[in-house]
């Protein structure tokens, strides 16, 4: 873990929720910025680019409850919720003074874009811009038939281990071929920690009318669109928001926080400055 980064947990109607926290120093620091990761993922994904976005506001990067260190629902949760337990968070850091109260703006990756478009919808005051990396932004007839095909892609655990080879098989398809076997297996075995609930996050996605709720966004927002599986529907409709921004980072897939640093921070940091 990077030594200017910090852990700690508050309390949500799931359970503990798991953060990580890189405090920002300067002096007339801009509004906090909460990142949201995608799934089957942690707010680990959030660590090369949090200490460079920190220099000018504390970052946060938010375990999305049933993920990484967060405790689970129940069940799959909509996104509205997680989208309401992720604004409590902020609260609950801001009447810790862990960061400053009043607006902050929101990054989501995939899943977490999701997440990140409701709270700007549901927080217009509050929730001053927004990045958002990939858009899963379907009609409804898509949405039901992913949700269809679900335990096809993902099985449960069984004796055989078909589930493990074929999530190998998806996490070689999907990450950019420069990053490594290493970091594909610390993947996979997020993956495999979380048992029969690994593709709950993407019920929560598959369930929420993105499209609608992208019209619904008025702040600002940055489309960021690496070449991943998510390229087309991003390509498709970015122009949904009515003042968005795409830009398109062509060549790169999964992995694109790590492989293009440099270029991630510098789009995100004219963004939100």
């Amino acid at each position: 873990m990077m030594p200017n980064i910090l852990r700690g947990y508050t309390a949500s109607r799931f359970g503990q929720l798991h953060y990580r926290i890189a405090v920002c120093e300067a002096p007339a620091p801009l509004p906090p910025l909460l990142c949201l990761h995608q799934t089957p993922s942690n707010s680990g994904d959030w660590l090369p680019v949090m200490e460079p976005l920190a220099a000018r506001r504390t970052v946060i990067a938010v375990d999305t409850p049933g993920y990484g260190m967060s405790d689970a629902p129940p069940e799959p949760a909509t996104i509205e919720d997680f989208a309401q337990i992720m604004a409590k968070c902020m609260s609950d850091l801001a009447a810790q003074r862990l960061i400053a109260a009043g607006q902050f703006d929101v990054m989501g990756f995939h899943t977490g874009s999701l997440i990140a478009t409701q709270l700007a919808r549901s927080l217009p005051d509050t929730v001053r811009r927004a990045v958002v990396f990939g858009l899963a932004a379907y009609p409804a007839e898509q949405r039901e038939a992913k949700l269809a095909n679900l335990l096809g892609a993902f099985p449960p655990p069984g004796p055989d281990l078909q589930h493990v080879e074929k999530l190998w098989a998806i996490i070689g398809h999907l990450s950019d071929p420069r990053i490594s076997y290493e970091d594909r297996h610390v993947s996979m075995a997020e993956c495999l920690r979380l048992g029969a609930r690994m593709p709950w996050g993407y019920i929560s996605v598959y369930r929420y009318d993105f499209l609608a709720a992208m019209a619904q966004v008025f702040q600002p927002v940055l489309v960021m669109n690496p070449q991943d599986d998510l390229w087309a529907p991003t390509v498709a409709n970015a122009h949904r928001f009515p003042n968005g921004r795409r830009v398109d980072i062509e060549g790169v897939s999964h992995g694109v926080l790590k492989l293009e640093t440099a270029r991630v921070v510098a789009e995100i940091e004219a963004f939100l400055t």
